[in-house]
């Protein structure tokens, strides 16, 4: 392989990549080019600049940004678009795997840092040491001593037992927490196995005191957690989500918090990113809401960069990717063909 491959990634100052790792991977391989495309739906104006970029490259490193049917379709040269994490929801695979283009992932990358914000929201929403530690700031010491809870005896329920799911048990279990898990994806033994005691999702949801979201987004987990779904919950239960928006029907989520009928939630990612206008989920007290920050941590960045620009590498050398999202594209008419 020559250096005459081309590798755009898209990069923003609130999206960042750590290009270190690319550069030492890539480098010897490919000229690697980056772009600001938005973490939105980009404009058509924006579309069809970032799809002139795209159609001289041959592998696409996406953190920001919404691939769409119509720049996969404008890119000739693109073999692999290589997604930063583990959700492939920005991506239309389907539109890449008809043209073969290999898909991949990260899942490894962020899994840590998500399991550990997990546990963090956890113990914001049942310790209020934010609240106690702006109250100290006001010389208000005697107020600050604000009650709370502990994890430690409590249920912890967990909507699906991917790997973060997966690292989340294991630290739950370190505060002595019961373990219960939902997953149609994973057999009953490989969840007892990871430390979790397997349950149908209704029966979790009445069970548990904590929910935790933890799914990819696709189209049967759209709205996964709705009406119904918080209706099961108990009146002390806190819910969590970390996986994808869409995956929760948030005005359900709304309408929960507001008739009390869940005790608080913790939500790090928002079925609009970034929100237009006040999101109605900011304005209750008993919500705890971070900008999608579950990977926003060096090394997860380091981690993911390396495993991505490593996948790409592989597809440029004519090898099949650790991380394949779409094994279908290796068939395709047309598509980039693979050595075994």
């Amino acid at each position: 392989m020559t250096k005459t491959s081309v590798v755009l990634v898209t990069t923003t100052p609130d999206y960042p990549v750590d290009l270190g790792p690319v550069h030492e991977v890539l480098d010897p391989v490919a000229e690697v080019r980056t772009y600001p495309l938005p973490w939105r739906p980009a404009t058509p104006e924006e579309a069809g600049a970032f799809t002139q970029a795209l159609a001289e490259a041959d592998a696409l490193f996406i953190r920001p940004g919404i691939i769409t049917r119509a720049m996969v379709e404008g890119a000739p040269r693109l073999r692999v678009i290589a997604v930063h994490g583990s959700g492939v929801d920005q991506v239309d695979v389907g539109a890449a795997t008809g043209r073969g283009i290999l898909v991949t992932n990260a899942p490894a990358g962020p899994a840590i840092s998500v399991a550990e914000l997990t546990l963090a929201l956890m113990l914001r929403l049942v310790r209020p040491f934010q609240q106690a530690a702006d109250l100290v700031r006001q010389d208000r010491w005697s107020e600050a001593r604000l009650m709370g809870g502990e994890l430690c005896g409590r249920t912890l329920g967990l909507v699906g037992f991917g790997l973060i799911a997966r690292l989340v048990a294991g630290r739950a279990a370190a505060f002595d927490m019961r373990i219960l898990a939902t997953d149609p994806y994973v057999a009953p033994e490989v969840i007892r196995a990871g430390g979790a005691e397997p349950r149908p999702l209704g029966t979790l949801l009445g069970e548990a005191d904590f929910i935790s979201v933890h799914t990819p987004l696709l189209a049967e987990t759209h709205h996964l957690i709705g009406e119904a779904e918080f209706a099961a919950m108990k009146p002390t239960a806190f819910f969590l989500n970390l996986s994808r928006g869409p995956v929760v029907d948030e005005s359900a989520l709304v309408r929960a918090l507001r008739e009390r009928r869940i005790a608080g939630a913790a939500v790090d990612v928002l079925e609009e990113e970034p929100p237009r206008g006040r999101n109605p989920l900011f304005e209750i007290d008993t919500c705890l809401v971070t900008p999608h920050l579950g990977a926003a941590t060096w090394p997860c960045l380091a981690r993911t960069a390396r495993y991505m620009a490593e996948d790409i590498a592989r597809v440029l050398r004519g090898e099949r990717p650790v991380n394949l999202v779409n094994p279908a594209a290796l068939g395709a008419a047309g598509g980039f063909q693979i050595s075994d």
